[in-house]
């Protein structure tokens, strides 16, 4: 997309008060939390940052990385990070913040400059009543507590739930949503609150009274052209946290459009793995509702046929498994289960497939290497291969064991 003008920057985080837990003395961090889409967002952000040239810490559930090379240990390395950033040999550093984590330990108050809460739901209500939320929703309220009256959070408009914590900081907020439409995004806007939000396909920054174009989403391979609403989500909070700290627009999108979620550093996290003309989407979903917005956004590619290989999802009880087993055969083509599955399992999860109007073949095998590789066999050009696993580092090997 052609620039049509500099986004208007929303400033840096400048208050005086920085997060540098073990530090007395203010460091410059970035906190990104939520339940998901976290570790996207913060290497998103990353990768953005990076385009400016910045060396950076980051520190993920994948470990702590020093300009994108991994780190032996956490806390150690962690600790040098924000040691590097309180002598100004790094300006920067980013900390993706577990929710459990959060709420059993705490986080110093007024101490981060900047930070995001990607979702806690979604306004999903089999969600919201699930032990991950319960911690998560405490969690973020701290976090937003963390936050230094003259810093920014940035919030999900989308999500009713994160909006909540709006209250429990004195910090500008800096809402994100999908649509301008959006009413709390609209009231932010007109009040002459900041965002970030998609508009005819366009993600916008701004205000109510200015604003500018930053990228086509549509240019965003990570969120297969925006079909995964999830993807455009954090698309839109890293962008937001990328502005806060005075990056141009013309970063952003050059860095938005080459990135991809490396299944090494950012492993199940919708991975895509394009060889020989098929697409291979790697998700460690584990939860009807996000499997949910994975489903609704493969289903709006143009592919030739779906292949699906996923494991039994068997610790869910018996109305969840059904509406698993309806989002696997939503897809149609074929739905290859791994495991020793019990039969009742099977049965419930085959009563959910059929109930769509084009219901899938099914197929078990013992493992999910054997699962995979019969999976391989069907695949052919044009072809889509989603591939939903709960151990993403052997899904991996088999995948590069056995080329298309």
């Amino acid at each position: 997309m052609a620039e049509t003008g500099a986004a208007p920057s929303m400033g840096p985080a400048t208050g005086t008060n920085r997060p540098g837990i073990p530090f007395s003395a203010p460091v410059p961090v970035v906190a990104v939390a939520g339940t998901r889409g976290m570790s996207t967002t913060a290497w998103l952000l990353h990768d953005i940052l990076s385009d400016m040239g910045w060396p950076l810490g980051l520190w993920c559930s994948s470990g702590v990385f020093v300009n994108g090379r991994r780190q032996l240990g956490e806390l150690q390395p962690w600790t040098e990070v924000l040691h590097a950033v309180q002598r100004g040999e790094l300006p920067l550093a980013i900390q993706e913040l577990e929710a459990p984590v959060v709420a059993s330990v705490g986080l110093p108050p007024r101490a981060y400059s900047l930070a995001a809460i990607t979702t806690i739901c979604g306004n999903n209500e089999a969600c919201l009543i699930s032990p991950e939320a319960q911690h998560a929703a405490r969690a973020q309220r701290i976090v937003a507590r963390a936050v230094h009256p003259s810093g920014q959070l940035v919030l999900n408009a989308d999500d009713l739930d994160v909006l909540e914590v709006a209250g429990e900081t004195a910090a500008e907020i800096v809402l994100f949503a999908l649509h301008p439409e959006n009413p709390a995004l609209r009231r932010h806007l007109e009040s002459g609150g900041r965002g970030v939000w998609v508009e005819d396909g366009i993600v916008v920054g701004g205000t109510g009274r200015e604003r500018a174009p930053i990228l086509r989403v549509q240019d965003t391979a990570f969120t297969l052209a925006g079909a995964l609403t999830f993807q455009v989500q954090n698309l839109l909070c890293a962008t937001a946290l990328a502005l806060c700290v005075g990056v141009p627009p013309s970063t952003v999108q050059r860095a938005a459009r080459r990135f991809l979620p490396d299944p090494h550093v950012l492993p199940g996290s919708c991975n895509l793995i394009e060889f020989r003309g098929v697409t291979i989407v790697l998700d460690s979903s584990c939860h009807p509702w996000t499997l949910r917005q994975l489903i609704r956004g493969i289903r709006q590619q143009p592919h030739r046929r779906t292949v699906v290989v996923s494991h039994a999802f068997e610790d869910l009880g018996t109305q969840q498994t059904i509406e698993v087993g309806k989002l696997l055969g939503r897809l149609g083509g074929v739905v290859i289960l791994h495991g020793r599955i019990a039969d009742g399992h099977l049965d419930l999860l085959k009563t959910g497939m059929v109930r769509n109007l084009r219901p899938p073949l099914i197929v078990t095998q013992p493992d999910e290497p054997a699962a995979i590789m019969h999976a391989l066999q069907l695949l052919r050009e044009g072809d889509l291969c989603l591939v939903v696993t709960r151990t993403v580092e052997q899904a991996l090997q088999t995948l590069g064991r056995n080329p298309i």
